[in-house]
């Protein structure tokens, strides 16, 4: 589980970094309060189906692009 954790953080990390953004930028335009997106890059919380969502929309990405391929947003979210 905690694989997936970090799977997804790193990846929640590298789309927010790619497109130039800080913390504060991210919680600005995604609505997310920046300690639950830094807990999230983290790997130290799981964010919701929701939080992802925006997190993809603000960085104008699909939500897919945050599990790289090898989870799926299934396994994420029910913490398999």
């Amino acid at each position: 589980m905690d694989d997936i954790l970090d799977t997804v953080g790193k990846a929640l990390t590298q789309q927010r970094v790619e497109r130039g953004f800080s913390l504060e930028e991210a919680e600005d335009r995604s609505g997310i309060d920046i300690s639950r997106i830094a807990r999230g890059e983290a790997g130290e919380l799981r964010l919701t189906e929701e939080e992802l969502g925006a997190l993809a929309d603000a960085y104008g990405i699909d939500v897919t692009a945050f599990f790289g391929g090898r989870i799926t947003p299934i396994q994420y979210l029910a913490g398999a």
